[in-house]
């Protein structure tokens, strides 16, 4: 798609968020440039040309999969960019094996990010934002020689949902709050 049409769907698209209250907002870098980024709860088509990456929660029994960056940081929300050709639910699969060892049962929709940039975004992506679906998943089997080292991930396990709501940041933990409903 031309940019001049992605940035017209891309402002389109954000305008149309307007009767939505996001669960959650949160500042980070995406690409090595700050954003922007809201979490709604919707079941909203979404444009097919502003989807980037795609996420999941993930829930084994009474738990939910928690990932641990190199930094530190904790979150529910394992996932990313979707390659050539893949599909929102291919990539998550794929995304959540490499990252956390998790083979996914059935994913059902759940909402999505809508991240834009907070200055001139990278080239190729709108200046109006794009989005990450974002997907409820029970996790099926742990597979530990399935994640890819190479990731900003160090590791991921098993957290009580009632732990995990009292430990994580507040976007998490709303994003948990929403999936387990």
């Amino acid at each position: 798609m031309p940019p001049s049409r992605l940035n017209d769907l891309a402002e389109t698209f954000a305008a149309s968020l307007a009767d939505l209250t996001p669960i959650a907002e949160r500042t980070g870098n995406y690409i090595h440039a700050p954003v922007v980024a809201r979490t709604y709860i919707s079941d909203r088509a979404l444009p097919a040309a502003l989807v980037r990456s795609a996420r999941a929660v993930v829930f084994r029994r009474r738990a939910v999969v928690v990932v641990r960056e190199g930094d530190g940081y904790r979150h529910i929300a394992p996932g990313g960019r979707l390659e050539s050709g893949e599909t929102v639910e291919d990539a998550v699969r794929r995304e959540v094996l490499e990252e956390c060892g998790w083979r996914l049962g059935a994913l059902r929709p759940l909402g999505f990010e809508h991240v834009r940039h907070v200055n001139k975004p990278p080239p190729g992506f709108p200046a109006a934002g794009f989005i990450n679906p974002i997907l409820v998943a029970e996790g099926l089997s742990f597979h530990r020689f399935a994640r890819d080292m190479t990731q900003s991930e160090v590791g991921s396990s098993l957290v009580a949902v009632a732990r995990a709501l009292r430990e994580l940041p507040e976007w998490s933990a709303a994003l948990l709050r929403a999936a387990r409903n």
